[in-house]
């Protein structure tokens, strides 16, 4: 096409037609014009085609993510619900020898570290979208993270106070990180008020704070899933 018009416009300029030739000029120009016009059209298009895919693909991954830090967070509370009726023995004051190795022993110590994946989230977060969907999500791995962290750090800080307590005053601790729980470590489970109080202190920490706020976790990434499929239906 651009050919085309560079023979018409030499041929006006031969036949000294200077206003054709102005014409065809200006055609010439709008042509291309319009073509540059249409390729950055195109351009833009694919552009925002890939976008899509690849924010489709951070969503399956979000989606991924979430499924799974479901699942490992359930998995952690059934296993402290498992434990809970120690803590109620304990607190109930109906503990007695036989609940040593029923993992009586544990109960000021034994912590469930729970770890999320937010890969699909650090990937979100590097488009800084600003739709609600994105914000929403955004938000409360924020949040989870900041409370959970909380929340690990004082359970974490309290049993290694324990564990520090029992090597600088009892002579049973090196028998009792080897699973060996002798005489006196068993009257100290059982019988003693500082392991009661310590024990009391981690009950409070774990299902009153810590299972609470995975609880509140999967609630709002369930709301959030069922908030995205309905949008979509």
């Amino acid at each position: 096409m651009i050919k085309f018009f560079r023979k018409i416009r030499q041929k006006m300029l031969t036949e000294n037609k200077f206003s054709k030739y102005l014409i065809y000029a200006i055609g010439e120009i709008i042509l291309v014009t319009i073509g540059v016009l249409l390729a950055i059209q195109a351009n833009n298009y694919n552009e925002k085609q890939k976008d899509k895919k690849n924010i489709n693909n951070i969503y399956a991954r979000i989606n991924t993510d979430i499924e799974n830090n479901i699942n490992i967070a359930n998995k952690l509370i059934a296993e402290y619900d498992d434990m809970e009726y120690l803590y109620h023995k304990v607190l109930n004051d109906s503990i007695n020898s036989n609940d040593i190795g029923q993992g009586l022993e544990n109960l000021a110590t034994g912590f469930i570290l729970y770890e999320f994946d937010k890969t699909g989230i650090d990937q979100l977060k590097k488009l800084h979208l600003r739709d609600r969907n994105s914000v929403d999500i955004i938000r409360i791995y924020d949040r989870a993270t900041i409370q959970i962290k909380a929340s690990t750090e004082i359970i974490e800080s309290s049993v290694s106070r324990n564990l520090l307590f029992w090597s600088d005053n009892y002579p049973w601790f090196p028998d009792y990180v080897k699973f060996n729980i002798n005489n006196q470590a068993k009257d100290y489970f059982v019988n003693s008020q500082d392991y009661k109080n310590k024990v009391s202190y981690f009950y409070l920490c774990v299902y009153q704070s810590y299972i609470p706020t995975l609880e509140n976790f999967i609630s709002e990434l369930k709301a959030w899933q069922n908030n995205i499929e309905n949008n979509e239906g």
